[in-house]
């Protein structure tokens, strides 16, 4: 059976995995990360640079890494340091669309590959008092964007145009294409 690695500390994303039945090790990348470049390519090079640090130390493995980004045009919207980031990030996207891409790499196994997908999120108009009743929940302080739509997040989001897998963290259909293409599953 081959060994397959999760390079993220993220429980969404070992979630999200988890619906394909694999069994994964997870192992947290220790990769800095450096936001500069358009977006896309951004997510692109992190996730492979994840993936590409674990598997470094663990060659026998198929390592999986992952990076997501939320961004406006090209203007990338990170993850809160502090709470006044988390209530400027929730005031600057409230009430307008933006887009969310997940990037996933893949290595080991003499492969080397690399997917992402995008979707558009719009979140509904937002009141003071309901982005500060949101960054007092403490869920903000570790996403991008400074909301989760799989939690209590999901009530700041109005529309999801594409996967909201991709939106959570792991886009599934092309996790699992890939897997399927590796004859993992």
């Amino acid at each position: 059976m081959k060994r397959i690695i999760l390079a993220s500390a993220s429980p969404r994303r070992r979630e999200i995995l988890s619906l394909l039945g694999l069994n994964f090790d997870v192992i947290p990348s220790e990769v800095e990360e450096h936001l500069h470049g358009d977006p896309i390519t951004t997510a692109r090079r992190l996730s492979y640079e994840k993936a590409l640090d674990v598997w470094r130390k663990n060659r026998e493995a198929l390592v999986i890494g992952a990076d997501t980004l939320v961004f406006v045009g090209d203007r990338v919207i990170g993850k809160p340091e502090r709470e006044e980031d988390a209530m400027r990030i929730l005031s600057y996207l409230s009430g307008r669309w933006h887009r969310v891409v997940t990037a996933v790499s893949f290595v080991g196994f003499g492969v080397r590959r690399t997917v992402h997908d995008i979707a558009r999120v719009k979140f509904r108009e937002l009141s003071l008092r309901e982005i500060e009743d949101y960054v007092r929940t403490g869920e903000p302080m570790d996403k991008a964007g400074a909301y989760g739509v799989q939690g209590f997040g999901a009530v700041v989001v109005e529309r999801i145009e594409g996967n909201f897998y991709t939106v959570m963290g792991l886009p599934i259909v092309k996790v699992y294409k890939v897997l399927k293409g590796l004859s993992i599953l």
